[in-house]
């Protein structure tokens, strides 16, 4: 904001200059609660609180699947911004790299500040698919998980944070547990899914089942955004059988649009168990509104 120029008469006070190492020097931040599994009925969500009163800082990882990679979402005060989105620097664990993350501004319950990461994260910046190895990727978040012991939150914070995890190896291994659990609920065989030749396999390109002529008209005339994390129960012949929001930071606004567009145009080569046989299975994504 401008302001115009004015005379002003004071008088000057000259303070000590503070080192740069001082300004930059992060809020390291205690945990004020433990770790917290919430087995919700279409998610797993790991939740802990760092830090009191205006310090304090609320961590959701909330997972849809089997996966190693989450949802995050940081909530508190020092996440109040006056600008509705942004990129935030965040590191897991002290060894691994910096992730530049795009977030929304919110609020969790309507009235505390929150971050919500548009894209799913994991501990390590995402791999691209045609570098995938699933054995050598698995080895690796095992390690990963194993050594994380902090979280940092850099820019745009003016001052960074540190949130002491501690070791998070049973942590995660919690997690997993609950999304297992999770799939079991839906009539989905696990035993077949981890030795599974294919999962269900999109026939087209996915991005186009849904498209800015499908953003609901209210909700574009006031710019409002939309996260939608869903699921399709695929059949043993690839035929989308059923939708599901699991979770959506606008329910009201979105929901109804994205399935009905999903079960119109969704279509799939049905996965398929160790033996090469069709089976019944799931798929799972996210579709993001935005201006």
């Amino acid at each position: 904001m401008k302001t115009g120029a004015k005379a002003i008469l004071g008088i000057l006070v000259l303070l000590p200059s503070v080192p740069a190492a001082a300004k930059d020097r992060p809020l390291v931040l205690e945990p004020s609660s433990k770790w917290n599994v919430h087995y919700a009925d279409d998610f797993c969500r790991l939740a802990r609180t760092f830090g009191t009163g205006d310090e304090a800082i609320t961590i959701f990882l909330d997972r849809f699947s089997p996966s190693s990679t989450f949802r995050l979402n940081l909530i508190g005060q020092p996440m109040k911004r006056w600008v509705s989105d942004g990129k935030a620097q965040i590191r897991f664990g002290r060894e691994l790299p910096d992730q530049s993350l795009y977030f929304y501004v919110g609020s969790f319950e309507n009235k505390v500040p929150t971050w919500t990461f548009a894209a799913v994260v994991g501990l390590r910046p995402w791999v691209r698919e045609e570098e995938y190895d699933e054995v050598a990727q698995r080895t690796q978040r095992a390690r990963d998980e194993a050594n994380v012991s902090e979280i940092a939150i850099g820019s745009p914070l003016r001052t960074p944070v540190i949130l002491q995890t501690g070791p998070m190896k049973n942590a995660f291994a919690a997690l997993h547990a609950c999304t297992e659990q999770l799939v079991s609920t839906w009539g989905v065989n696990i035993e077949s899914h981890r030795t599974a030749q294919r999962l269900p396999a999109p026939v087209g390109t996915p991005e186009k089942w849904i498209t800015s002529f499908d953003y609901p008209p209210d909700m574009l005339r006031k710019r409002q955004p939309g996260l939608v994390e869903f699921r399709l129960m695929i059949d043993a012949e690839g035929k989308a059988t059923a939708c599901h929001i699991q979770q959506s930071t606008n329910p009201e606004g979105f929901n109804d649009i994205v399935c009905e567009a999903l079960m119109r145009r969704a279509k799939f080569e049905p996965a398929l168990d160790k033996d090469g046989r069709p089976m019944a299975s799931y798929y799972r994504s996210r579709v993001r509104f935005h201006m």
